[in-house]
């Protein structure tokens, strides 16, 4: 998509239209994904360093992309907030969404929600498979189905949950998104 020109400045009608915006989010969910593996956190000063920027980079580009900035930033952390509320999701992956919807705009952050679903939820399935009790624990659900079988069910070790390193279903569902859309 080609900028409209005002007085020979570009206007984008969103951030994912420009190529500053993309490098930073580019880098920002790299450094996020290389930093949750290694520590298991998303850290504050990425984060909200992306989503001033992002806000930044769309106020120079226009009050239209300014807005959509800004309701891409509300779409993708307000919706995660929801699951961090409920203990689903840590606070730095409500973050990172933020700063991509900051970064992408309004229209490319719905999208992107919509893939890091999926593949956040592929990733906690393949994490609870690759677990050491996986089997076990199957073993241990078909013996409480088979009810009418005489004797208890072996208890288990106490649940440990999977923690998933949402901070990779974010940043890959954001370049499904951006590949999808065809901005790359």
């Amino acid at each position: 998509m080609q900028p409209l020109t005002q007085a020979g400045a570009p206007v984008y009608a969103n951030n994912a239209d420009s190529i500053p915006a993309l490098l930073v989010l580019a880098t920002m969910l790299a450094i996020a994904v290389y930093v949750e593996l290694k520590e298991r956190r998303i850290p504050n000063w990425l984060t909200l360093t992306g989503m001033a920027l992002g806000l930044l980079i769309s106020y120079l580009h226009g009050t239209g992309a300014f807005w959509m900035s800004l309701g891409g930033l509300a779409i993708g952390f307000g919706f995660l907030f929801i699951f961090y509320v409920f203990g689903g999701l840590g606070g730095g992956d409500v973050k990172l969404m933020g700063a991509a919807g900051a970064l992408m705009g309004a229209d490319l952050i719905k999208p992107a929600l919509f893939y890091t679903a999926f593949i956040g939820a592929f990733l906690a399935v393949m994490m609870v498979i690759w677990r050491k009790d996986f089997w076990m624990r199957i073993g241990w659900g078909l013996q409480r189905l088979a009810f009418w079988r005489k004797g208890e069910a072996q208890p288990l070790a106490p649940n440990v949950p999977v923690a998933v390193p949402y901070g990779m279903a974010i940043a890959l569902g954001c370049l499904v998104a951006l590949l999808a859309r065809g901005g790359m």
